[in-house]
């Protein structure tokens, strides 16, 4: 079982609020597709950055000794920092974060969510 963060917006006064989850701790996506994940999820700013990361790296490639550890902070650093940046996204967005809910992965964490909270 992952641990998630429930993040609510409402719609409106009839509507369904909606819910997303996002996991705790480390995002492995974002440790090796860098660039591609943040701009899949439309963190173009995280993407311009990794990709000015990656061309300064490029620049270096005569010192590799300087190059690769650039490389390496810049991807630990993403993959370490990955959900919060999704979450700071939400919250830019109007989420609010909710609650804390277990599961297996995303929809089963907002379904335990749903079950336990009052409609």
């Amino acid at each position: 079982m992952r641990i998630y963060t429930i993040h609510r917006r409402s719609r409106g006064v009839l509507e369904e609020p909606e819910i997303r989850a996002v996991k705790e701790g480390f995002c492995w996506p974002a440790l090796f597709f860098g660039p591609l994940w943040a701009a899949w999820r439309g963190d173009w700013a995280v993407a311009a950055g990794l990709l000015a990361v990656v061309a300064a790296a490029v620049a270096l490639g005569e010192f590799p000794w300087l190059s690769l550890p650039l490389l390496l902070l810049a991807a630990f650093s993403v993959g370490f920092e990955g959900n919060d940046l999704t979450r700071w996204r939400l919250g830019r967005r109007g989420f609010s974060a909710a609650a804390l809910a277990a599961g297996r992965n995303a929809a089963d964490a907002e379904a335990c969510f749903l079950a336990r909270t009052p409609q």
